[in-house]
């Protein structure tokens, strides 16, 4: 009932300036993997010395012009270095922490994207656009009447609740809106793009705008891909070839738009939910997936606008997932959500070079109570790290489950404790922030040398930013156990 309140309120507001709305509407398709590492492209791979014995061997050829007609972001950060809350981030605009998006939605937690979280997708939608969801979803709790993708401003939806299963070959859990579909034939990446392009020739006809997320699954595991291009590759073959099975299907879809002359007044941003786990994915960053190092939250990033966004440009201007929304609502000229805290600011002018102004009036906050560090805070071209434990020397590869602040208990299975549950939630009331790393990750991308002797006056003042944002956004965020 509250979020119906705030829409009717809301939707008078718009109708109220709708004389404002430009007559060429933007499209907009958000495209992102699961699991991409920020070494995966070869865009990206490019623009860096290879590090690795064993450097990713994927050929990303149709994302790559994607960065060669739109614009590459070299610092640009996902929400989280695991899914939901990083999908949260994106969707919402806020951080989610605040949003209570603490780590990945496990099946049968009440944790989920409440229903009072406007989403890109309401919001657009009240500016007269078609909205639809295609590919992972992972921001509900099976078996719990969370809201789903139609719930959340999304006319229509073919998703799953959180991975392909069994892999990313004939899945067998997707919905149809509302509808299990069973077992598929075919790879999810295709599935996905196709069901999107159906959508697309459905709705050609209509004069408004779309708005359309392209969630894939890959290159999360199990991961699968056809042979053809999985024998390409000497080492991770499925992995690897999983990226180019994707990278074909960005293609598939790419062609679509260019034959029924969308590509024109359509933006389309490709990003990555989070870094990768495998070794070398994330080259030159440190660190991995469920990590707050730079290779856990920097991820690729990449935005085309034909004729509105430079071609081929780099930037290295710091962006994050919460970004998203208040920048999409710039270029549309659309009314940002009342009432609530954005955390995200509009990057439009980043996107679209004309503005000498590119200093971010606040700093990005990550917090994530399972691993340390479970604090990070970017402030222009230094990174602070907060740790509940006493740091440990520095390694090639971290394994998450034995880094873990929480391990399984003797006669428990190895994944008992990783799930979210009320010991986690009373850990994140008491968790204190008790040691700290500090880098220059402009001088430094690899997070090798500590300066926080140096720079004793900016740790102060980055230490209490991280301290006050990390109690403003928990308990923001509350205890999802209360009512249980």
């Amino acid at each position: 009932m509250k979020k119906l309140h705030l829409f009717f309120i809301w939707g008078i507001i718009l109708q109220i300036n709708c004389q404002e709305q430009p007559k060429n509407q933007p499209n907009i398709i958000l495209m992102m993997a699961d699991d991409l590492g920020y070494n995966d492209l070869s865009c990206y791979r490019n623009q860096h010395k290879i590090i690795s014995e064993n450097p990713p061997t994927s050929q990303t050829p149709n994302i790559d012009d994607l960065a060669k007609n739109g614009m590459q972001f070299t610092d640009f950060y996902s929400g989280a270095a695991v899914c939901s809350p990083s999908r949260a981030a994106l969707l919402t605009g806020r951080n989610a922490t605040r949003s209570g998006i603490y780590n990945f939605i496990p099946n049968e937690s009440p944790m989920h994207l409440k229903s009072e979280e406007i989403t890109i997708a309401e919001m657009l939608k009240n500016h007269n656009y078609q909205t639809a969801h295609f590919g992972k979803w992972h921001l509900a709790s099976e078996n719990r009447k969370h809201p789903e993708p139609l719930d959340q401003g999304f006319d229509n939806a073919f998703w799953t609740y959180s991975n392909a299963e069994p892999s990313h070959k004939n899945p067998v859990n997707f919905i149809k809106n509302r509808n299990p579909l069973g077992k598929l034939n075919g790879y999810s990446s295709h599935l996905v793009v196709n069901e999107a392009i159906k959508w697309l020739e459905k709705n050609k006809a209509k004069s408004a705008p779309f708005f359309m997320n392209v969630w894939f699954h890959e290159p999360h595991l199990k991961v699968a891909a056809p042979d053809s291009l999985s024998i390409r590759h000497k080492y991770n073959k499925d992995y690897y070839g999983c990226i180019e099975n994707m990278d074909v299907a960005v293609g598939k879809l790419m062609t679509y738009l260019k034959a029924n002359g969308l590509l024109e007044n359509t933006i389309i941003i490709f990003t990555s939910d989070n870094g990768s786990k495998f070794k070398g994915s994330n080259d030159p960053l440190r660190g991995q997936k469920t990590f707050q190092f730079e290779g856990g939250i920097r991820v690729p990033f990449i935005v085309q606008w034909k004729g509105n966004i430079p071609a081929g440009k780099i930037s290295q201007e710091i962006g994050h997932f919460t970004d998203v929304l208040p920048t999409l609502a710039s270029l549309t000229k659309t009314q940002l959500p009342k009432d609530i805290i954005i955390d995200g600011e509009n990057i439009a002018h980043i996107l679209l070079s004309n503005s000498k102004d590119k200093q971010r009036k606040e700093p990005l906050f990550f917090y994530r109570y399972f691993n340390d560090p479970i604090c990070m805070v970017r402030l222009e071209d230094v990174v602070l790290l907060g740790y509940y434990q006493k740091p440990k020397e520095r390694v090639a590869k971290y394994d998450e489950r034995e880094e873990a602040l929480f391990k399984p208990k003797e006669g428990e299975h190895k994944g008992a404790q990783w799930a979210f549950q009320i010991e986690h939630m009373n850990a994140i009331k008491n968790q204190e922030l008790l040691y700290f790393e500090m880098y220059n990750v402009k001088n430094d991308v690899g997070q090798f040398t500590n300066i926080i002797k140096n720079h004793t006056k900016l740790f102060e003042k980055m230490k209490k930013i991280m301290l006050k944002k990390r109690i403003e956004m928990i308990t923001e965020g509350g205890n999802w156990f209360e009512n249980e």
